[in-house]
């Protein structure tokens, strides 16, 4: 599948800028805080003895398992280790161009720390820290790599920011609303026709990954972060409405019966919390699973299922929950075969005035919002940005309701729908969205689409896939392609063409934060 082709091609790409090299004795590796010096012994294996200026010392070993490949050992018998990582991650010896570090690797292959070859002693190291944290953060990021010490000076939102600056100085094309005005003022972003042309170096990936990491820790885990700027893990309510911050904040507030409202300019990547199994494994109310339908009670419970490169959330069995954004808010996951809010057998659940998407292209599985099972849901207001790889897919969902919402920029279709009864799209926009069918409607009976426009889609796919009438009241149509129109059941008031004009914008404005 091409899933697999494009997981081959980003392997590749990363594997072919990095040279094999071994690390040789007595040279000096310095991770932001304290400077290591290496002793080889007659195995090729590495003891790393570490200095600093007031945290003391400490050593652990690196063993050799091929040029230029390492595994992490404690140097205790406790086992202990106070480097990023754990016992037995992999290590690369990393080169390039005159730039040679060491990265440790979790068991996904990304980048959780470094460690960078220098000359200088303690001092010199210290020094220059310095004079790093004293550079423009843009300057940084194009010109270093990013270690825990210096990023332990941000926010969670700060280092969002920062991760999605490495994009866009190659002109990366945004689908999140906020970063797309944000980085739509820097007179040096420049967007590109298709984010798959661009092309990022060793360092730029490994700061990618290292931001990423970072912004997963809990704050209490981090170095250096003020913890008092930390928000505490639980949110109180108000009237009614608990406010989140943070992503543990979010998995906390969950629950029948209320309103869990994500606070204004607040973006919350659900991988973060998704990724920490002690999180969910054994937790009351939560699972860590494989599969999230396994589970046989009928009690709410909130897990982090696995899917082909993550953690999802699914919620299973919930009842009358809200999820909603204030203003300028978001909710994304890092997985692209995940979804980023899927409901499993839920009644009466609504999510409303949120963008949400995914940080990276997926193909063949996953979607924005899932459902399985359930009556009575409904999305308003809101902004499901593509990547992922549907913007809907419902299976056996039975009285739903879509307003005044956009789908775009999806890779795999609009929506993917297969037994379900009642669903209505209501004010909604679909467009710039890619493959066929874009609308596949499998034996859902009284499908509905009312004023909603649909246009400027991937003209080679049809719209329409059906075996079931789909019924259509004042929508307007623009597409080469209409596939199943003999199942299409319209009005006067319908606008139907192939045709793929400039569309105006509505009279009244639909998504997230419109009065």
């Amino acid at each position: 599948m091409k899933k697999f082709f494009l997981l081959a091609m980003i392997f590749a790409y990363c594997t072919q800028t990095m040279v094999a090299q071994t690390i040789t004795e007595g040279s000096r590796w310095w991770n932001g805080e304290r400077l290591y010096t290496a002793h080889v012994d007659g195995a090729g294996n590495i003891t790393m003895d570490g200095e600093s200026e007031s945290m003391g010392g400490d050593t652990f070993i690196l063993m050799k398992e091929g040029d230029g490949h390492y595994t992490l050992n404690a140097g205790n018998k406790q086992g202990w280790l106070f480097v990023r990582g754990e016992v037995g991650w992999r290590v690369d010896y990393v080169r390039q161009g005159r730039q040679d570090f060491l990265a440790v690797r979790n068991p996904h292959g990304d980048a959780v720390g470094i460690f960078v070859w220098t000359p200088e002693d303690l001092d010199g190291c210290l020094t220059h820290q310095k004079e790093l944290e004293a550079k423009e953060v843009s300057w940084v990021l194009q010109h270093s790599l990013l270690d825990a010490h210096y990023l332990g000076c941000f926010s969670k939102p700060q280092l969002r920011l920062m991760r999605n600056e490495i994009l866009a100085r190659h002109g990366w094309r945004f689908q999140s609303k906020d970063l797309r005005e944000h980085f739509g003022k820097q007179p040096w972003y420049k967007p590109v026709a298709d984010n798959n042309r661009i092309k990022l170096n060793s360092i730029e990936t490994i700061n990618l990954q290292l931001l990423k990491y970072e912004e997963s820790l809990d704050d209490r885990e981090r170095v250096r972060y003020d913890r008092a700027e930390a928000a505490p893990e639980m949110a109180e309510a108000v009237d009614g409405v608990i406010t989140v911050t943070t992503e543990e904040q979010f998995i906390n507030a969950l629950g029948n019966n209320r309103t869990v409202q994500i606070g204004a300019d607040v973006h919350l990547n659900l991988s973060r919390i998704l990724e920490q199994e002690d999180k969910f494994a054994g937790v009351p109310g939560r699972a860590w699973a494989t599969i999230a339908k396994k589970d046989i009670s009928n009690k709410p419970i909130i897990v982090s299922e696995s899917c082909n490169d993550g953690q999802q959330l699914t919620l299973k069995h919930f009842e009358g929950l809200t999820i909603r954004g204030e203003r300028n808010s978001s909710i994304e996951v890092d997985p692209r075969y995940a979804f980023c809010l899927n409901f499993y057998d839920c009644f009466d659940c609504r999510v409303e005035n949120l963008t949400i998407g995914h940080t990276e292209y997926g193909y063949c599985d996953g979607g924005v919002i899932g459902f399985e099972g359930g009556r009575n849901n409904i999305i308003s207001d809101c902004d499901l940005y593509g990547c992922g790889t549907f913007g809907i897919v419902g299976r056996s969902l039975g009285n739903a309701w879509v307003k005044r919402t956009k789908i775009h920029h999806c890779t795999y279709g609009i929506m993917d729908l297969y037994d379900c009864w009642n669903l209505t799209f209501e004010d909604c926009d679909f467009f710039s969205n890619k493959e066929t069918p874009l609308i596949s409607n499998g034996s859902g009976l009284n499908t509905t689409f009312r004023g909603c426009r649909i246009y400027d889609n991937w003209a080679e796919g049809k719209l329409f896939s059906t075996n079931e009438p789909i019924r259509l009241f004042g929508c307007e149509i623009h597409h080469p392609r209409i596939g199943d129109i003999d199942s299409l059941v319209t009005d006067n008031h319908c606008l139907i063409d192939g045709m793929s004009p400039v569309i105006p914008p509505r009279t009244k404005p639909i998504g997230p934060d419109v009065d």
